[in-house]
């Protein structure tokens, strides 16, 4: 069997949030379920603002302390709207941009 590299254009959604709703368990299953996205991934931010200006950094003695988050999939459908309007009604405090990117992957034949 020969590895072959395989080229894909794709959508990157890259969803701007926050953990102070406890969703995002919630959303990593939910766009696991669907056929359409490829991969995600969740990052948790140590320190920035958003529309209110309010600076919100980690802290030791903090349980809970509104970081941000960012989620990025990888969606393989031209129907990338759908997707955007689900994840806006999954998360109510999201900023969400995509863009069609190039996916390179290595393939067993």
């Amino acid at each position: 069997m020969k590895n072959k590299i395989k080229k894909q254009v794709i959508t990157l959604i890259r969803v701007y949030t926050d953990d102070s709703h406890g969703h995002i368990n919630q959303m990593l299953e939910q766009l696991h379920k669907r056929d359409d996205v490829c991969g995600a991934t969740i990052f948790r931010g140590v320190a920035g603002f958003g529309k209110e200006g309010h600076i919100h950094q980690s802290n030791l003695l903090d349980l809970s302390s509104h970081l941000p988050i960012v989620i990025e999939l990888f969606h393989k459908s031209n129907q990338s709207d759908e997707l955007i309007d689900f994840i806006h009604e999954q998360i109510s405090n999201a900023h969400i941009i995509s863009w069609d990117v190039n996916l390179s992957f290595e393939h067993i034949d």
